[in-house]
């Protein structure tokens, strides 16, 4: 996800909207076992007016503005994933259920300058401004206060297949581009430690790249959603990594990052 994309309003149903975020997940998570943010404070950008109140709508989405965002149909859950870059809910530890099932409707906008000020700024750190952004309207709302741990969860390591890769190499040297429906990945100039990650939200497991695969490449996958109907011709995403890209998902179990929640709070209506 770019800063254009913030710019231009862009809606994400609730299956885009973590293949969205998979970017800034990765300069706060990197590898399995790296280190995330720790809270902050008070950050350099905060939003000028919050407004929070419970959605029963139905209708989930999530916008994003230069100035700001909004959500409907979203649980607090969400919040907290989009705060640490976090690619799984096995990744919160200590959640109340109703943080997981309450949807909320959520409107922030910063102010003018803020908003400027934001905008100049390179993409990896406009992207980790935000995140602290919304650390910080967590702790405010929501009284939210976590510290992080490692936990041993179930994995899946990203290795080639017997058959061998069948990916090409990119031409390209302008920066990874991937967008993931819920039934497509088509990723242009992406690293296997991006995919690794992006694929941590189609399977619901942390994916660690241990291809041993450099560089970066162009690569399409095709492949039947969770739930799809059985007539649906198209191979689950496990059979379509082998045979599209000659790659391979292999259960395993390791140490992840958590956030563990201290306290949360509801937070009052506005």
């Amino acid at each position: 996800m770019t800063k254009r994309d913030f710019q231009q309003g862009k809606a994400f149903p609730r299956s885009l909207l973590a293949a969205a975020l998979v970017f800034s997940a990765l300069s706060a998570f990197g590898q399995a076992t790296a280190r995330m943010p720790q809270p902050t404070a008070a950050g350099s950008f905060t939003y000028e007016a919050v407004t929070i109140k419970p959605d029963n709508s139905g209708n989930g989405s999530w916008r994003y503005r230069l100035d700001g965002f909004s959500t409907s149909g979203m649980p607090a859950t969400n919040l907290i994933r989009n705060a640490f870059g976090l690619l799984t809910d096995d990744q919160i530890v200590g959640l109340p259920a109703w943080a997981k099932t309450e949807p909320l409707a959520v409107q922030a906008k910063m102010d003018a300058d803020t908003a400027a000020a934001l905008a100049k700024l390179p993409p990896e750190e406009f992207l980790k401004q935000r995140q602290l952004m919304m650390q910080l309207l967590l702790a405010q709302r929501f009284a939210l206060k976590v510290h992080h741990a490692q936990k041993d969860l179930p994995t899946y390591e990203l290795v080639v297949a017997k058959t061998g890769s069948m990916l090409k190499s990119s031409a390209s040297d302008t920066g990874g581009n991937m967008m993931n429906g819920s039934a497509r990945i088509d990723a242009r100039a992406v690293s296997m430690r991006t995919l690794a990650a992006n694929l941590s939200l189609t399977v619901g497991r942390i994916v660690v790249d241990k291809t041993g695969l450099e560089g970066s490449y162009d690569f399409t996958v095709d492949f039947a959603p969770e739930g799809a109907d059985p007539s649906d011709p198209r191979p689950s995403i496990f059979t379509a990594l082998e045979e599209q890209l000659g790659l391979k998902l292999v259960p395993s179990k390791g140490p992840v990052d958590v956030i563990v929640v201290d306290h949360v709070e509801r937070p009052s209506e506005n």
